[in-house]
């Protein structure tokens, strides 16, 4: 044996593999047939049992999913004095076409429907939409929801409601609207350049030329307080003393140094606070223009602009201001039982520009005005339109006897 060669042995370990890997071939074959006989039995035995062939089932992509059904949602409570109109928000989910109906529903505490009113095309999205309604039912809480149905009553949507309540009424506006109107005629007719901006009891502005600017003049120190008081919301020893020099006597010194405290910036942040459209903003607070509508508006809110703990020092002094500047809106309203909280501008040859804005209180009653004039033959006309139309918005007539009483 130690004679054969090398080559011989490797032959002999060759074939025993090729032995081997023929004999793991055939198993497998045998395998996938004995598996191939299986499968063909068992789909006779399913053929034979089912009676029928069974038809092949379509392709999961082929299959739409069912529409999500529509419903409404209210979206927010509200509330509204009685007579008064009310905007309720809803949204729709799902889809609806043009076979849709949509009505707002308001429902008593028991569950009866004591309003309907059918709305536009509904559309669905998810961006809410609203209906106003007036709040024409007795005082008391309420629920409301809109109701989808198809036009041909064979489906409701289901439906969210939210809640609605009714308040007692408002009290009659003040000034009357008759008494708004006479005033803003009157004013119409008188000369130079005149803007007139009332906001009566209920808050609605109504005006004769209201976005005219004009040249504040000491207007703007009503503006410089409440910049003031917001910036200084306690007592302050030196300043204070100079704040109540400026209203009260519309000191202009001392309007320049509160200037210099709140700078232009806190004109600017007062405008801005208060809603006014017209403001422009000067090199320093003497030539800043002012509006009627903004002024009055201004009045009317001014208050709630002023920190809660230094309202009182406003107060006092924008109702203290010095007997010789009380002409024109005070001269007509103290004689006729209201206080006035107002502040006075006058400016050029004779004062020609003649400016005033206030705000009135009378028991329950608050309101505000502001009467605005230029190019005045000279200051006792334009105090003379002031009182004119104050005298007119309280009932009386602005006749030569009644005029000629100028100050409070």
């Amino acid at each position: 044996m130690s004679g054969t060669p090398p080559r011989t042995i490797y032959q002999s370990r060759a074939s025993r593999g090729r032995r081997r890997r023929r004999r793991r071939l055939l198993t497998a074959a045998l395998a996938v047939l004995v598996l191939a006989v299986a499968v063909g039995a068992a789909a006779v035995a399913l053929s034979r049992g089912g009676g029928e062939r069974a038809e092949p089932r379509p392709a999961a992509a082929t299959v739409s999913p069912p529409a999500a059904a529509p419903r409404t949602i209210a979206l927010f409570a509200a509330e509204a004095p009685r007579g008064e109109e009310v905007r309720l928000h809803y949204r729709i989910d799902g889809q609806v076409d043009d076979s849709w109906t949509a009505t707002l529903v308001v429902l008593a505490a028991d569950g009866g429907r004591v309003k309907a009113l059918r709305l536009a095309a509904p559309h669905p999205g998810s961006a809410a939409q609203s209906v106003v309604m007036r709040a024409d039912l007795p005082v008391g809480r309420y629920t409301y929801l809109v109701q989808l149905r198809r036009a041909d009553g064979r489906a409701e949507a289901s439906a969210e409601a939210a809640r609605l309540r009714v308040l007692p009424p408002l009290p009659p506006a003040f000034p009357a609207p008759k008494a708004v109107a006479r005033a803003l005629d009157w004013a119409a007719g008188r000369s130079g350049k005149v803007a007139v901006a009332v906001v009566d009891s209920r808050g609605d502005p109504t005006g004769l030329n209201p976005h005219a600017t004009f040249q504040s003049a000491s207007l703007a120190k009503a503006m410089l307080l409440v910049a003031y008081l917001r910036s200084h919301t306690g007592p302050d020893s030196a300043l204070d003393p100079v704040a109540t020099k400026m209203i009260a006597e519309s000191d202009n010194a001392s309007a320049s140094t509160i200037y210099a405290v709140v700078g232009g910036s806190g004109l600017k942040n007062v405008a801005a606070l208060s809603g006014m459209e017209d403001f422009e903003p000067g090199a320093g607070w003497i030539d800043s223009r002012v509006s009627a509508a903004d002024q009055a508006r201004f009045f009317f809110d001014l208050e709630r602009s002023v920190p809660a703990a230094r309202r009182a020092f406003a107060r006092e002094l924008l109702s203290g201001i010095t007997p010789m500047q009380r002409w024109g809106i005070p001269a007509a309203a103290g004689p006729a039982g209201w206080r006035t909280f107002f502040k006075g501008g006058w400016l050029g040859l004779d004062n020609r520009l003649m400016l005033q804005a206030a705000w009135l209180e009378k028991g329950q009653k608050r309101w505000s005005l502001a009467v605005l004039t230029d190019d005045n033959p000279d200051r006792a006309y334009g105090w003379d339109t002031q009182k004119g139309v104050t005298g007119l918005l309280l009932g009386e007539e602005p006749t030569a006897a009644y005029l000629a009483t100028v100050l409070e």
